[in-house]
Formats: C-alpha cells, structure tokens, sequence
C-alpha cells in the first residue's frame, strides 16, 4: 500500500468520512481526497494530526512495522 491508502483505511476503520475529518483538521474535503488519491503529500504536521484524529500510530499509516 501507498500513503493515501494507508489514509483511507485508516479513515475508515475510524468510521469517519472525508468531510468529516476535513473539518475536524480544518482542511477542505478535497485536501483529504487528494492526500488519499496520491496528487498530494500531507505536511508532516497535517500527518501527525490525522493520525491523532483517527486514532493511528504514524507507524502505521508510514508503513515503518
């Protein structure tokens, strides 16, 4: 797996929808869907924040196990 789709089962195993962890990380909808489509990279600080959203460990959604 990639990073956005490490994002997206996480997102989901979260029960949580873009829009809602959009607004939870104050970024729009888009923002998330890019990250997990792989047009973009989320900053090191808006990855930290989604793993604190979804309840992942950064491990986890890098892949570093």
């Amino acid at each position: 797996m990639n990073l956005g789709e490490n994002i997206k089962k996480a997102r989901k195993a979260a029960g949580v929808t873009q829009k809602e962890l959009a607004e939870r990380l104050q970024v729009y909808p888009k923002d998330i869907s890019r990250w997990e489509n792989g047009e973009r990279t989320p900053s090191a600080i808006a990855l930290a924040r989604i793993c604190r959203e979804l309840n992942a460990s950064a491990d986890e959604i890098l892949e570093l196990k």
